[in-house]
């Protein structure tokens, strides 16, 4: 006796139809990226090297300075350290309709800029759209969100920083500090 959950008139092909619509429905109702950033890959001239996203989860959320990041670590002071891993775990408070009607104000597309030319999908191209995507998508996703939401929404798989721009970034966050994107919204 052949078990199924369908009528026993139902052709098979429609059964098969059937079968694959109710198997997509959670991802259809609760898309996921398919592609997001696994690594970040610094850039500084011709010296290239990589870093994973989760050894950057690791240090955000525990403080731990997992094998791979010793390498990296030993050239931040203690300050800088703490400072990143500050910026790594701040919760941003503005949903995606608010990000992205900022992202096309001028100041947004300037601010967008500016980081694109440190944060990029590869060399020589601006991540202005990569990283605008990546914002909006991860404001979306909550409450809140923060930089580590943002990088796990990059569009490739690998998010490159142009190290010799980076003190542009780090310019950007310092100017940012008391900015409308990170005071929660008053309701």
């Amino acid at each position: 006796m052949k078990l199924s959950i369908f009528p026993p008139k139902l052709p098979a092909i429609l059964s098969f139809f059937l079968a694959i619509t109710l198997g997509l429905v959670p991802e259809i109702t609760n898309p996921k990226s398919a592609l997001s950033a696994e690594k970040i890959r610094l850039v500084y001239g011709m010296f290239n090297c990589s870093l994973s996203i989760e050894t950057l989860e690791t240090y955000a959320t525990t403080g731990e300075i997992t094998n791979e990041f010793k390498f990296y670590a030993k050239f931040l002071d203690d300050q800088t350290l703490m400072q990143l891993r500050h910026w790594l775990q701040k919760e941003f408070y503005r949903d995606r309709v608010s990000i992205y009607r900022y992202t096309k104000s001028n100041e947004g597309e300037k601010v967008l800029q500016e980081i694109g030319s440190v944060v990029s999908t590869h060399s020589q191209r601006n991540g202005f759209y990569a990283v605008r995507a990546a914002v909006i998508q991860a404001a979306g996703e909550g409450e809140s969100w923060t930089i580590l939401d943002v990088i796990n929404e990059f569009p490739t798989e690998n998010l490159q920083i142009n190290t010799k721009e980076l003190f542009k970034l780090k310019k950007f966050w310092k100017e940012s500090k008391n900015a409308s994107l990170e005071d929660r919204p008053s309701n």
